[in-house]
């Protein structure tokens, strides 16, 4: 890895990390909130609202805001072209979806809260290109920033609706829309969007091309979706709003492993289409996955090691048995990450078809599994659904992209890696020596990633301090 490449992306990671850690982190502790202040019912229901919306959201924006990055970073295109074509089709895709609305009465779960649905759909389609845009101007530090404003203001909504107004799931979308829409306007014009609107052309070629670039992501963000998602849709069909809470809160704990994985993506995504770009450089693939996939393993070693003991005094006492999914849930988490550092891989090189057959064929197996399994084994059944649909995306993805670029795996460190985390995962949850387990499993993995941490540790030692050069000159 050049020295150059690397410090842009450490320097994208440390921006992405600001904006990334401090809203996360916001709303991870939030959860003890919602677990107090709402019934697992209330819980799930809300969450319900969002998991249609996020199923509806790729249809109707054709996924247009990942186009934004790919194309507003091309040498050829003016980024306040690729812009006005991405707001062209979210113009449409809000009119469809205020059309579409209506349908949702029904659904009986959801229908008393379809125009809270509709309002945060179309919201979730204009920010996404808002900031995306922020991405390819650079401007990372205001994408930083937005985040957490919006963040910041869904607390401070949540606090006062949830907890003086008892507002319960009300309080919990409103507060939501109105952190959303209040972003959307800040950063339409502190980020200079209405400006770039003014200033562009309108090119129906380059809407073309980006509608062929993205049209096949909405089945990929659909089997996303369904990897995500349709397990919240088949507890709350096939069990109860009051298990879908549990599950729901369980999965808030991997989110801390999402959290690095969303910033290591947000910042390789920008690297891999510039160095995509540039020709490609088949040694800086290998190496940032090696480092990747690394801190990945480790980190969920390490969460699960505690993960017990946390959740005792993280929620509510209604929620306390969410602790036991959560072992194997930060297991799908890592096979996650490593399946994203792949899909940014298949967006640079605009191999956007692999993408979503990859997706598809683990949304199949998640699919397949909830159905058997949820019904004989309940909320384990999603769990274990979960697990196969990322182990099979990572490795799908792993196999496949060879034939595009040749990235180098040592597979018996990350062979060795995947069979210690599932040991781990399976004793902890199960209650055989959790603690005695973890520590072993902790000890071997740092242990066989030692070399990789040295490097790791003195590459940003050495990154920090010519960046810190830089800032003094």
């Amino acid at each position: 890895m050049s020295q150059n490449k690397g410090l842009s992306l450490i320097k994208d990671i440390l921006i992405f990390a600001v904006g990334s850690i401090g809203s996360k982190l916001i709303l991870f502790l939030l959860v003890p909130l919602y677990t107090n202040y709402m019934t697992t019912d209330e819980y799930g229901t809300a969450d319900l609202v969002f998991t249609v919306s996020q199923l509806l959201v790729p249809f109707v924006s054709v996924v247009i805001f990942d186009a934004v990055v790919r194309f507003g970073l091309m040498k050829t295109q003016k980024p306040q072209n690729v812009l006005l074509a991405a707001f062209v089709v979210i113009t449409v895709g809000a009119l469809v979806t205020v059309a579409l609305t209506p349908l949702l009465r029904f659904y009986s779960a959801v229908s008393e809260w379809k125009w809270y649905f509709c309002v945060y759909t179309i919201l979730n389609m204009i920010l996404p290109v808002e900031m995306n845009y922020l991405k390819v101007k650079n401007r990372n530090s205001l994408y930083a920033a937005g985040g957490i404003l919006q963040t910041l203001l869904l607390a401070v909504l949540n606090i006062i609706l949830l907890t003086q107004f008892n507002l319960g799931v009300k309080g919990y979308l409103v507060s939501y829309i109105v952190a959303g829409a209040i972003t959307v306007a800040i950063v339409f014009f502190v980020g200079g969007i209405g400006k770039a609107l003014r200033n562009a052309r309108f090119d129906k070629k380059l809407l073309l091309e980006m509608m062929a670039f993205s049209a096949p992501l909405i089945l990929n963000n659909i089997s996303w979706w369904a990897i995500h998602s349709s397990n919240k849709l088949m507890i709350e069909l096939m069990l109860s709003a009051s298990a879908l809470g549990i599950y729901t809160v369980a999965t808030k704990i991997p989110s801390l492993i999402n959290v690095f994985i969303s910033i290591f993506s947000q910042a390789w995504g920008i690297s891999s289409i510039k160095e995509a770009e540039d020709g490609g450089d088949k040694s800086f693939y290998s190496e940032v996955m090696t480092v990747y996939s690394t801190l990945a393993f480790s980190a969920a070693t390490v969460l699960i090691l505690i993960i017990k003991p946390f959740m005792s005094l993280y929620v509510g006492e209604d929620f306390q048995s969410a602790w036991q999914y959560v072992p194997f849930l930060l297991v799908s988490a890592v096979f996650n990450a490593i399946s994203s550092f792949y899909g940014s891989i298949y967006s640079a090189i605009k191999k956007t078809k692999n993408n979503m057959m990859t997706t598809l064929v683990a949304a199949v197996v998640n699919i397949i599994f909830n159905l058997v399994f949820i019904r004989l084994c309940g909320v384990w059944g999603a769990v274990i659904g979960t697990v196969a649909a990322y182990i099979v995306i990572a490795l799908a993805r792993i196999i496949d992209i060879q034939r595009f670029v040749k990235i180098h795996i040592n597979w018996f460190a990350f062979g060795l890696n995947c069979v210690i985390i599932l040991l781990q995962a399976l004793c902890v949850s199960f209650g055989f020596y959790p603690y005695i387990v973890s520590a072993v499993s902790v000890a071997v993995i740092f242990a066989t990633n030692s070399k990789i941490w040295i490097t790791l540790f003195n590459k940003v030692l050495r990154g920090g301090k010519k960046l810190l050069s830089k800032g003094n000159n």
